[in-house]
């Protein structure tokens, strides 16, 4: 889908604040309250737009401690990857995970309340999923910017 600058607009209010009543959001981007939500709608519609979350600090929640996990798979055959991700899809812990290029096959973001939390989704979760060869954890001490908004305005046609 080509945006235009409204669709932009849209998008940046809406990761700006999901919870925005479709009159604001027409006003904030210039349009009427119709045509705002029909363009919302076809968004939602063609996938761009996939659902609308709160933003929870996890600190907050007694989660203090997060971590990336570098996998490195044993091998790359379809039946692996599947077992792998079936294995993390059932960890709750894991709140991302993506496949990467360089010496790790996957890279995951683990969140927890402690080190001995940390220590059983890798020791005894991780490692014990048949098409892992081996891991490698950074622990994160400060995190610097955390945002999950996509940049948008740079793609208007």
């Amino acid at each position: 889908m080509d945006l235009d600058r409204y669709d932009a607009a849209i998008l940046d209010e809406l990761q700006r604040d999901g919870r925005l009543p479709i009159v604001e959001l027409a006003e904030e981007v210039g349009l009427s309250s119709t045509p705002c939500a029909r363009r919302l709608k076809l968004m939602e519609q063609d996938g761009i737009i996939q659902g609308y979350t709160a933003v929870i600090d996890p600190s907050r929640l007694g989660l203090k401690v997060q971590a990336f996990v570098q996998v490195r798979l044993t091998r790359h055959t379809d039946e692996n990857i599947e077992q792998f991700r079936r294995a993390v899809d059932s960890m709750e812990e894991v709140v991302s995970c993506h496949a990467m290029t360089g010496a790790y096959d996957l890279l995951l973001q683990v969140v927890v309340t402690d080190l001995e939390q940390l220590s059983n989704v890798v020791l005894k979760k991780l490692m014990h999923i048949r098409a892992v060869r081996d891991v490698h954890s950074s622990i994160v001490l400060n995190t610097i910017k955390r945002s999950s908004r996509v940049p948008v305005r740079h793609l208007v046609r």
